[in-house]
């Protein structure tokens, strides 16, 4: 019991910290791990003011069991007919939490629903291991005392019902619930854990380093090295099949070891895309487990498809030939700039690749950088930064549909979420790379 009271002087000075400095309703993910984790521990017999278990410890459960086209929310047929729903209740010194709960919910516990001005009415149950909670008013999910979504970490497709899950109470009430990892320790001391790439709503900050990216024309990173190693965008498109992945390098590719990338810049004058859907890397530098890393650079569209050499389509690169300046690339391509030699990736030849495009008609609209051919089928290792969509394209078709297939054939391979972004080249600054919680194909 004295280990009891220990918790619970820890539980609630953790909670009244979190209270305080952030209001409950500003809890981060992180921190609303640990306040469960925190309820999860804590064994009394009775919370402050002799109030039952309820009102301070343990973990109010329920497995998401409607219909994708039902709210999580939405109350069972026997709670509608009985008036209570059944949660699990998950207590340290409680049964063990059972393994068949691959996705669902968690309540706050009633003093915090107290807190937020939320109804929570709990009534002992049979089992220790369970609890009834009274029905709440599941046409306005905001005023339900949710406080998490989990998913079973070992559980395959766990995570995608997560996620559908929290873009059904985002769109219903405009809010964000965070993804919890179920990870059981071998203790039983820790339940749940929180991980950033597990959550919806990071493709509102990859596109925001998209942008970022985009509008940073700076010719050399602080460090000296070429720009593409900090700024700019690497964005392949692809084919809508679905006999092949798309992050994996075609045959032609593989052959001339160079796989077509555009790079986009707010300088770069890229106006157009080759088709319809793709995917984005990180820049350069960001550390992955398998790099995929660039290999030279043509201003305009390169025409190395069947090349032997994807950089050395017209008898040498750039600077082999003398191209070293504005006015030299000028005198040699000006006539015929889809014709020009690749620049390669010292700083001053890779901004000249750049300049050449200024003020300089383009059939096509996009330059065309050539990326190593990488391994196939190690996709959890590529710097993959999020899918992608355009109606800004020479080729046609549904560009949204591909990238939903791709986005869900690279989580069904993977396990990992990528973000998918719609890409206008010519929008206002910061709109370039915008990300839409609702063309997210995660249902």
């Amino acid at each position: 019991m004295e280990r009891g009271k220990g918790y619970m002087r820890w539980f609630v000075g953790l909670f009244l910290s979190l209270f305080f400095t952030h209001g409950v309703w500003a809890v981060t993910g992180p921190e609303v791990a640990q306040l469960l984790n925190a309820r999860y521990r804590l064994s009394v017999s009775e919370c402050v003011g002799a109030t039952a278990i309820h009102y301070c410890s343990g973990v109010l459960a329920r497995r998401s069991q409607n219909a994708p086209t039902v709210g999580f929310w939405k109350l069972s047929a026997e709670a509608v007919s009985s008036g209570v729903e059944r949660f699990d209740y998950w207590r340290v010194d409680r049964a063990p939490v059972l393994a068949n709960r691959p996705n669902g919910f968690v309540f706050t516990d009633v003093f915090t629903a107290i807190g937020l001005g939320k109804q929570l009415d709990v009534l002992p149950a049979a089992s220790n291991s369970e609890a009834s909670v009274k029905n709440w008013d599941d046409g306005a999910p905001a005023r339900a005392p949710l406080q998490a979504l989990f998913y079973d970490l070992g559980t395959a497709g766990a995570l995608r019902g997560a996620q559908r899950d929290q873009l059904a109470y985002f769109r219903a009430t405009g809010e964000w619930l965070p993804i919890l990892r179920m990870q059981r320790d071998d203790a039983q001391q820790s339940l749940f854990g929180f991980n950033q790439a597990d959550q919806l709503y990071v493709g509102y900050q990859v596109a925001a380093r998209l942008n970022a990216r985009y509008a940073d024309t700076s010719p050399t990173c602080r460090d000296g090295r070429a720009a593409f190693y900090c700024n700019g965008v690497l964005i392949r498109t692809t084919d809508q099949s679905t006999a092949f992945h798309s992050w994996n390098p075609s045959p032609g590719s593989v052959r001339g070891n160079g796989a077509s990338f555009s790079y986009l810049r707010a300088d770069a004058g890229v106006i157009r895309l080759y088709k319809v859907q793709g995917f984005v890397i990180r820049e350069q530098a960001a550390p992955v487990g398998n790099p995929m890393s660039l290999r030279c650079a043509y201003p305009f569209d390169g025409g190395t498809s069947g090349s032997a050499d994807a950089c050395r389509v017209r008898g040498g690169m750039c600077g082999e030939l003398g191209v070293t300046s504005v006015q030299a690339w000028t005198a040699r391509y000006a006539a015929r700039p889809n014709s020009s030699c690749a620049f390669n990736l010292d700083p001053q030849q890779f901004q000249l690749s750049i300049d050449v495009r200024l003020n300089r008609s383009d059939y096509y609209g996009w330059n065309e950088f050539m990326v190593a051919a990488w391994p196939q089928d190690n996709p959890s290792q590529l710097p993959i930064e999020a899918f992608i969509y355009t109606t800004q394209a020479l080729g046609g078709g549904n560009g949204l549909a591909g990238a939903q297939y791709d986005q869900k054939d690279y989580f069904q391979v993977s396990g990992r979420y990528i973000p998918i972004m719609r890409v206008t080249l010519n929008a206002a600054p910061g709109q370039v790379f915008v990300f839409d919680p609702q063309e997210q194909g995660v249902q």
